[in-house]
């Protein structure tokens, strides 16, 4: 596998939790994989607007979601 390491990733998570932790609409972050290589993807309830949301935090890769409102499954 090639592109950031693992600790590269979780720096770039952290700094995504920095900046949006507190916006309404952020619903996590995780790191999964693209085209061989580690990335940090950003759950939304919904995309936000007005924000400029980061491509990249360094050499690693961000990718933005929209996953909705996350409750409980029904019986």
């Amino acid at each position: 596998m090639s592109g950031p390491t693992i600790d590269q990733v979780r720096d770039a998570k952290a700094e995504i939790v920095r900046l949006f932790r507190d916006h309404a609409a952020f619903a996590g972050v995780g790191i999964g994989e693209c085209d061989g290589h580690l990335v940090v993807r950003v759950n939304w309830r919904s995309l936000p607007i007005g924000v400029k949301l980061p491509e990249k935090i360094g050499d690693v890769e961000v990718s933005h979601h929209e996953v909705g409102d996350v409750g409980p499954q029904s019986n």
